[in-house]
């Protein structure tokens, strides 16, 4: 069997619609791509430690707005993931970004390129993504461009939304925002997936 993205895609709004923590749904998102394809690394991504890094996540946020403090026009916040490459290691990282907008559009995710929240030092190595990816290239090479795709946008996706529902970030580095903020997670160049909204 194959890999197929309107599955993948849909699997991954349902699991968002349920609301469940990160350690039930990233579960649940390798129960089902290993039930399509299955391989020796979903044996190890399900060893990953999901709350430990949310917990990090949860401080990087947190760093970045109590250094530039969010201004009161901003209405949504994209959280984008991209690669990064570093001559000194030689190896490739996963990063999240973080940047917010004064304007939102469900429809058009064009918001998100003009930001006008953009601090400096935003970005964030994210350890789980770089690990699974690492793990499946050296598997199954193959499997890399599909699973390049969900897993990291899954993983984001889910995260953020458990951190936005369970209330872990101080509310008050975002209080400013009285009609609260969407909120939107995806590739810096690709498909993005819009989560909970963040309630003041």
């Amino acid at each position: 069997m194959e890999f197929n993205h309107d599955n993948s895609w849909e699997k991954l709004e349902s699991l968002l619609a349920a609301k469940l923590p990160i350690a039930e749904t990233w579960i649940q998102i390798i129960d089902f791509h290993e039930s399509i394809k299955p391989k020796l690394y979903w044996k190890v991504l399900r060893q990953l430690n999901t709350q430990a890094e949310q917990k990090d996540i949860v401080r990087w946020v947190e760093q970045i707005l109590t250094d530039k403090a969010l201004p009161k026009s901003i209405v949504a916040l994209w959280i984008g993931i991209s690669k990064i490459w570093d001559e000194e290691t030689e190896r490739e990282y996963y990063a999240i970004c973080l940047r917010g907008s004064d304007n939102y559009d469900a429809e058009d995710v064009d918001w998100a390129d003009e930001p006008r929240y953009d601090p400096e030092n935003n970005f964030g190595i994210v350890g789980v993504l770089t690990e699974f990816n690492e793990l499946i290239r050296e598997d199954d090479p193959d499997d890399v461009d599909f699973l390049d795709w969900i897993l990291p946008l899954a993983y984001c996706a889910l995260t953020f939304d458990e951190i936005i529902r369970s209330k872990q970030l101080d509310s008050s580095l975002y209080s400013k925002a009285k009609n609260g903020l969407f909120v939107s997670v995806g590739f810096e160049e690709g498909d993005h997936i819009d989560i909970s909204k963040i309630i003041i």
